[in-house]
């Protein structure tokens, strides 16, 4: 009797502990609260915590946000949407780790595809990805309540601004008001630019409207460099641009170029180190293969320089507040692959550096943003 006694407690006891490690295996911190559908707000912090892989986003979202899946399109189940923001992260980062956070540990749902600590793990490591989305407008609409001005927003060495000054000066060549500019000041009695900008703006004018005239507005004796284009720099592209081998004439004479000369006093045969020089590239010209290629104007190297002669020219400079949704919302979107944890993340690499540093400020703005946004 004892031992039928003995034997039943410890079944008992046996069982008790079977249903207090499957509770704790499957204890969610929300079964307390009521389950709801989440809020636009947890929503965008489930966003953005997949695309930069952060964690304290998905610390903004409540247990009681919960969501079912159809067994056609989710695999079935249910899970908390904190929990499926963990392993969203997890899988951005690559980083099974993360799991841990994920509630329950184990999902014992016979229908459910499993949505749990354990398949976070297995998911993870198995390198599956998977996410959500924004409208483009409510994508727009956050950066905008997080303060971001889409034209004054890149990371140096990792992601260009919407709008590059370098690219509007460069399209000026088709922009007929512009060269009529140009012209204008190149023609104006005591020019009024300072010699480094006429030298661009002279390139330009030529460039545009392939007259080799506007060549001659820049001093024979300036240099050939990235910085200013010389005056052969400008008769050799129209050369190039247009095949008429006759502005080569017009060239420095190929003995006379400081290049040729340095060869030749090395031991190069004359007839040789004259095709070294810009006025042997031109003449090249007559023996390339293919089709031809296209020179457009020097682009200046600095941002205040190009300002200056987009002002000069009376240009001005389009804004990407002035783009569609559709054009915002691309935009935004790259900047934030930008922001995609490099794996593994060297910091003592600039570019890495410079992309958590915004990372961070990204983060914070979304933290301190209202939940009504």
């Amino acid at each position: 009797m004892k031992k039928s006694v003995f034997r039943l407690r410890n079944t008992a006891l046996i069982g008790l502990a079977i249903v207090l490690t499957l509770s704790g295996l499957s204890f969610s911190p929300g079964w307390r609260t009521s389950r709801r559908a989440p809020t636009a707000h947890e929503m965008v912090l489930y966003y953005f915590a997949q695309n930069v892989g952060e964690t304290a986003l998905c610390e903004r979202i409540s247990w009681a946000a919960y969501q079912r899946y159809s067994v056609l399109f989710g695999g079935g189940g249910s899970s908390y949407l904190r929990s499926d923001c963990y392993e969203r992260v997890a899988q951005t980062r690559r980083d099974a780790g993360i799991c841990a956070q994920v509630r329950p540990l184990v999902d014992f749902d016979p229908l459910s595809s499993g949505y749990s600590a354990l398949s976070c793990r297995t998911r993870t490591r198995a390198q599956y990805r998977s996410g959500t989305g924004l409208s483009d407008v409510q994508l727009v609409r956050i950066f905008e309540r997080m303060g971001y001005d889409i034209d004054a927003i890149h990371i140096d060495g990792v992601m260009q601004a919407a709008i590059r000054l370098r690219d509007v000066y460069g399209g000026l060549e088709h922009d007929r008001a512009a060269l009529a500019r140009a012209r204008q000041i190149l023609a104006a009695p005591g020019n009024p630019l300072a010699l480094e900008d006429r030298r661009y703006i002279a390139h330009l004018a030529a460039i545009g409207s392939e007259d080799p005239r506007w060549c001659e507005s820049i001093p024979a004796a300036a240099p050939t460099d990235p910085e200013a284009p010389s005056r052969d720099w400008c008769y050799l592209t129209l050369a190039h641009n247009t095949g008429d081998l006759r502005l080569c004439e017009r060239m420095t004479p190929a003995s006379e170029e400081a290049k040729v000369r340095a060869a030749v006093a090395q031991g190069v045969r004359p007839s040789i180190a004259a095709q070294l020089g810009l006025h042997g590239d031109c003449l090249r010209v007559a023996t390339r293969m293919g089709p031809a290629g296209h020179y457009g104007p020097r682009l200046p190297t600095h941002d205040e320089q190009t300002r200056r002669l987009l002002s000069a020219l009376q240009v001005v400079v389009p804004t990407a507040r002035d783009w569609t949704a559709n054009q915002q919302a691309g935009f935004y979107q790259r900047f934030l692959f930008a922001l995609w944890p490099s794996l593994p993340a060297d910091p003592h690499r600039p570019a890495d550096a410079a992309r958590e540093v915004v990372r961070r400020d990204l983060v914070q703005r979304l933290l301190a943003l209202p939940d009504g946004s």
